[in-house]
C-alpha cells in the first residue's frame, strides 16, 4: 500500500528547494568582481623657489638715518625696506649680496672703506634673507680684523654665509637643502680694491678667473649637490653693457656645469640669458647684474635695481630616477630712491613705484636724466621681455 507523504513535509522540501536555489543566485549575481591593479604612478615633484636681490649697498646715510629713526640709542632700519620686504615672504631661498662688512670691531664708516652696524644684518634676517654673499670689492675694508668679525656674525646666525675661504672645501663650500633639493653655494669677487691681508690665518676671497681653484670647488659641488649656484661680483660699474671678462668667466662656469650665475659690482641692471655650451652642452642661467638694492649713489642709472628669481624642481620616474630643472625665471625691477640731499632713503618694487615719487627724486640734483620714462626705458632695453616681471 502506498503511503502518502503529509502535506506539511512537502510544503518544507519545496521550502528548502527555493531557499537553495535563491542562495545559489545571490552568490552568483553579487561575487566581486576582481580589483584592477593600479597603474603605477611617479613620487610628486619637489621644488624649492628661489629669488636673489643684488647690492646692500649701506653709505653713510642710510645707517644714520636708522641711527636717528631709533628709541633705544641703536639703529632702526625698517623705513629703508618698508616697501619691498613683504615681497620676499613666497620664497624658500632668498639670497642678498651684503656689499659692507656687518661688524661690531669698528664704528659705522662710510665710502671708500664700508663699516655697517649689526642691526643692519638683524634687519636683513628679519626681511628672510637666508644666503649671504659676502665676496665683493669691499670684503677687505677693514682688514683681517673686520673680516673675522663679519664671520662672527654671520656664523652665529641660523644661514649661508659665503664668499670666505679658508682652503678647506669641505667647510668653505656651503649647502643647503629644501623640499629634499640640495643647493650648493660658491661666491667670487674680481678683487678688492687693491686692499690684501697679510695674516695667512684669516679667510680670503677668491677670483672668479682663478679657474683652477672654481674647478675644483665646483666639481666638489655639483658630487654633493643638485644644483650649483654661484655668485660672481665682476664687471665694470656704472654700464649696462656686460664686458669680456664677464662672458669669459660665464662661459668656463657654465662648461664646468654650474647651473645658475648671480651677478653684481656693476650698481647697474645687466642682461639675464640662458648659456649653452658646445663643449658639453650644459644650460646655465645667468643674471650678469641685480644692481643696486639701496644705496645712497648719486647717479640716475644706480637708482634701479632688480631682483632675480626662478623655481628649481626635481622630478622622479617609475624607477626613481631624479631630474632637476631651473624654471620661471624672472627679472623683478626695483628702485632705490630718496628725497632732497638724501634724505629718506628706502626702495620700492618698481610696480609699485609713481612718475609723482620719480619727479621728487633727490639724485636729480646731481643727474638731471632720471625720470620714470628713463627708468623704463632701461628696464625694456636691457631686460629680455621673456624674463621680466613687471606690471
Amino acid at each position: 500500500m502506498k503511503k502518502e507523504i503529509p502535506n506539511r513535509i512537502k510544503m518544507l522540501a519545496v521550502t528548502a528547494v527555493m531557499l537553495l536555489v535563491t542562495s545559489c543566485s545571490a552568490t552568483t549575481e553579487s561575487a566581486p568582481a576582481p580589483t584592477p591593479t593600479p597603474e603605477p604612478t611617479p613620487r610628486p615633484a619637489d621644488t624649492v623657489s628661489f629669488v636673489a636681490a643684488g647690492d646692500n649697498l649701506i653709505h653713510g646715510s642710510i645707517y644714520l638715518q636708522a641711527a636717528a629713526r631709533s628709541t633705544d640709542g641703536g639703529y632702526n632700519f625698517d623705513y629703508a625696506y618698508a616697501n619691498t620686504e613683504d615681497y620676499f615672504d613666497n620664497f624658500d631661498v632668498k639670497f642678498i649680496n651684503q656689499e659692507t662688512l656687518v661688524n661690531d670691531a669698528y664704528p659705522p664708516s662710510h665710502y671708500p672703506q664700508f663699516s655697517t652696524p649689526l642691526a643692519l644684518g638683524d634687519k636683513v634676517l628679519e626681511m628672510g634673507f637666508n644666503v649671504i654673499a659676502t665676496a665683493n670689492n669691499h670684503s677687505y675694508d677693514k682688514g683681517a680684523t673686520g673680516v673675522r668679525s663679519s664671520l662672527e656674525y654671520w656664523n652665529s646666525k641660523d644661514v649661508v654665509n659665503v664668499g670666505f675661504y679658508t682652503g678647506d672645501d669641505s667647510a668653505d663650500i656651503k649647502y643647503m637643502t629644501v623640499n629634499n633639493i640640495k643647493m650648493a653655494f660658491l661666491a667670487y669677487t674680481y678683487g678688492t680694491n687693491g686692499l690684501s691681508i697679510y695674516d695667512e690665518t684669516c679667510p680670503y676671497i677668491i677670483h672668479p678667473d682663478d679657474f683652477e681653484t672654481v674647478e675644483r670647488q665646483v666639481k666638489t659641488a655639483k658630487e654633493n649637490a643638485d644644483v650649483v649656484i654661484v655668485s660672481c661680483h665682476w664687471g665694470y660699474e656704472d654700464t649696462n653693457t656686460v664686458n669680456d671678462y664677464q662672458k669669459t668667466v660665464a662661459e668656463k662656469l657654465n662648461i664646468m656645469g654650474v647651473d645658475v650665475i648671480i651677478g653684481t659690482h656693476p650698481h647697474v641692471i645687466q642682461t639675464v640669458e640662458w648659456h649653452t655650451n658646445d663643449v658639453n652642452d650644459n644650460r646655465t642661467l645667468i643674471c650678469y647684474s641685480l644692481g643696486n638694492f639701496i644705496s645712497a649713489q648719486s647717479k640716475a642709472n644706480n637708482m634701479l635695481g632688480g631682483l632675480f628669481q626662478f623655481d628649481i624642481t626635481k622630478e622622479y620616474d617609475l624607477e626613481g630616477n631624479e631630474t632637476v630643472s631651473i624654471e620661471n625665471p624672472y627679472f623683478v625691477p626695483t628702485i632705490a630712491h630718496y628725497d632732497a640731499n638724501y634724505t629718506n632713503i628706502r626702495n620700492y618694487l618698481l610696480k609699485d613705484y609713481t612718475p609723482e615719487l620719480a619727479s621728487g627724486h633727490g639724485v636729480q640734483a646731481n643727474d638731471s636724466r632720471f625720470s620714470y620714462e628713463y627708468i623704463e626705458n632701461i628696464v625694456y632695453s636691457v631686460i629680455p621681455e621673456e624674463f621680466l616681471l613687471y606690471k
